[in-house]
């Protein structure tokens, strides 16, 4: 199962892409989809769950600095 983890972690944090319109990333059904007891395919998961969490917060993160940068770029350029 740890191999399973450490596979899904790579897998969600390597997309860089924005997430599709859906309730999570579809990038590690395939592994959760694998799991061959319900116990491991709750926790792969629920890390799934989490680490599509920590993605949307940086994200929004992310996109609060580049308005903030536009801003600032726009301010720089009137002057």
């Amino acid at each position: 199962m740890t191999r399973h983890l450490g596979a899904l972690v790579l897998v969600l944090t390597a997309c860089g892409s924005p997430q599709p319109a859906a309730d999570h990333s579809h990038a590690a059904d395939d592994i959760i989809d694998a799991a061959k007891t319900p116990e491991e395919r709750a926790e792969l998961t629920r890390v799934r769950d989490e680490v599509d969490a920590a993605a949307k917060e940086r994200i929004k993160k992310l996109d609060a600095e580049i308005e903030r940068l536009e801003k600032e770029n726009a301010e720089l350029r009137k002057k």
